[in-house]
């Protein structure tokens, strides 16, 4: 009996170890050629397929929505610039991820959706052109019935560095400014896949093999 444990052990803990190996680190980078405005723009790493979109929205200081978040294309959409990723918006905008004013809606606030093709765990992302009075919030999306975009658990980093901190999980993320003075580019994002219910599932097989030796010996 003992070998017998020994060996499922041996099994699952090398499944364990292959999986885990294939759910490391992605980091993606948004710099290099500069490719204009686009509708959209799509990366695939591991397996995992990343779609970025720009958005524009209306929001008063107190996180109020004035007016709803809209999905740009066309003329206008993200700007894929040789120092990252920013939303042009209007003729009169800039290609930088910027903020606009509550009370002028002809000056909107901006924000890049990231969409992954399944659930992964989105750790932080880094920034370029930021400056001491920036904040950048970061949020959970999810979309109602109506397919309109909603958030959730709102993170807002003031400016400390150009590298943002968020461990989130999920599949949708917007990374957004509301203030007048915010301006950035995103250069790079690093997230991990969520583990599949058969890696947790052999996690815990482990456990109660592991437990099964000790009352053996």
């Amino acid at each position: 009996m003992f070998n017998v444990v020994t060996k499922i052990i041996s099994i699952v803990l090398f499944v364990l170890f292959t999986t885990s190996a294939n759910a490391g680190l992605i980091v993606t980078s948004f710099d290099g050629d500069n490719e204009g405005v686009q509708d959209s723009l799509s990366y695939e790493e591991d397996n995992v397929t990343l779609t970025i979109t720009a958005w524009t929205v209306s929001v008063n200081s107190d996180q109020e929505v004035i007016s709803d978040w809209s999905l740009l294309s066309g003329d206008f959409g993200v700007y894929k610039g040789s120092t990252g990723l920013g939303v042009y918006s209007s003729v009169d905008d800039g290609k930088d991820l910027d903020g606009g004013s509550s009370d002028e809606l002809d000056d909107l606030d901006e924000g890049l959706l990231f969409s992954f093709s399944e659930e992964v765990d989105f750790l932080g992302f880094a920034g370029d052109y930021i400056s001491g009075n920036d904040d950048v919030n970061f949020s959970k999306v999810t979309f109602n019935n109506l397919g309109e975009i909603e958030l959730e658990d709102v993170f807002i980093d003031r400016y400390s560095s150009e590298i943002f901190y968020t461990d989130f999980i999920g599949t949708d993320f917007m990374i957004w400014v509301d203030g007048n003075d915010d301006d950035l580019r995103i250069y790079e994002a690093a997230y991990i896949k969520v583990p599949e219910p058969t890696g947790i599932f052999l996690f815990g097989l482990v456990l109660i093999c592991l437990s099964i030796q000790r009352r053996l010996n």
